[in-house]
């Protein structure tokens, strides 16, 4: 029988993080709030936690710890959830291996198939994601949160959001363990997981697209709406085809971009129609562009590259942006080789996904 997961630790305090600290610590869960820089944090550990608003109402959650050492943030713990930005995956790694325990749950929101990489991690400190520790990743946030101040945030609770484990033969442990932590919809590999992240579509390209208007706004832009002109869509769309034939050649079921929204409980409806839904013009986040083409349209491109799937759409968008951005994304994106799937093809991947066996490179 899985035991209750009683003690968190979130690692991680962006608004995600923040966000999923905050819904567990309502739920009366023991909660660490780990994070690496202290200005992050120094309001929050001051409070002790933070006020929250939105889906949740208004109130304020206390949280156990609050904490730069990382050490302290871990012991005791029976999860922890990793909600940096995928490019901070690895690094939270490295920093958790020597304080996990067996038995640990180490879950990525979102992952970005980034379970991968913290599987390497993690054999390399002598864990075995197969026994030793339960590893796994959903497909986006639990939930999405804006600060509205260094110690509120506004909480919208997402649908239920694909989970998969890695190894997947490791998806009902999983499952069992999150039963009373996050809402789920299984997921049968962290290459779904991975590959459908709905950012991926939605932001490289039509910020590329986009790049003149974005410059002369100084930053500002409702990318949703504002952005998405027909010309865009069709650019967006033909990047989601390309995605769902790399799904079906990984044995996946192909996803649209439409469905993976209403399945995340919005729908398609925020990028297609005109007007403001969200009634806000921000300043675009860097992340869109360095995070998303990073570890998502160069993995895509990189993985259609090892299974002999035409990726032009995404390989234009890689290349261009690497140009205007003056950063070469192919060098410091994910790719096959980071994710240590260099040497297989599409039925070795989803083998060594299902039994976290290695496979051995072949002549």
């Amino acid at each position: 029988m899985t035991p209750q997961i009683e003690r968190v630790a979130i690692m991680g305090a962006g608004p995600g993080g923040v966000a999923g600290a905050a819904v567990l610590a309502r739920r009366g869960l023991d909660v660490h709030l780990f994070n690496r820089r202290p200005e992050r944090i120094a309001a929050i550990k001051e409070a002790g936690g933070v006020d929250i608003e939105g889906d949740l109402g208004e109130e304020f959650v206390s949280f156990t710890c609050v904490t730069t050492n990382v050490e302290e943030a871990l012991a005791g713990r029976q999860l922890v959830m990793c909600f940096t930005p995928a490019n901070g995956q690895r690094l939270m790694a490295e920093l958790a291996a020597p304080h996990i325990t067996p038995g640990m749950v180490f879950v990525l929101a979102s992952g970005s198939a980034g379970s991968l990489e913290v599987a390497g991690v993690f054999a390399a400190s002598g864990l075995d994601v197969r026994d030793d520790v339960l590893l796994g990743e959903t497909l986006t946030l639990p939930q999405s949160a804006r600060m509205t101040g260094p110690a509120r945030l506004r909480i919208t609770l997402a649908s239920k959001v694909r989970l998969a484990a890695f190894p997947a033969c490791n998806n009902e442990r999983l499952y069992a363990a999150l039963a009373d932590v996050i809402s789920y919809r299984p997921s049968p590999n962290v290459l779904d997981t991975g590959i459908n992240n709905v950012n991926f579509i939605i932001h490289p390209g039509p910020m590329l697209l986009n790049y003149a208007a974005v410059e002369r706004a100084e930053g500002h832009l409702s990318l949703m709406n504002e952005g998405m002109t027909e010309g865009v869509l069709r650019c967006m769309d033909a990047l989601d085809a390309e995605k769902m034939q790399l799904s079906r050649q990984l044995g996946l079921e192909p996803i649209g971009i439409d469905d993976l929204y209403r399945e995340l409980g919005s729908g398609p409806h925020i990028y297609r129609a005109k007007g403001e839904p969200f009634g806000l013009r921000d300043r675009i986040w860097q992340r869109y562009i360095h995070e998303d083409a990073s570890y998502g349209t160069v993995m895509l491109s990189s993985l259609g590259r090892q299974l002999g799937v035409p990726m032009p759409v995404s390989d234009a968008i890689n290349t261009l942006l690497s140009i205007v951005e003056q950063t070469d994304f192919y060098v410091r994106g994910r790719t096959v080789e980071s994710l240590g799937l260099s040497h297989m093809n599409a039925a070795q991947m989803s083998r060594y996904v299902y039994d976290g066996e290695p496979v051995r490179a072949t002549a």
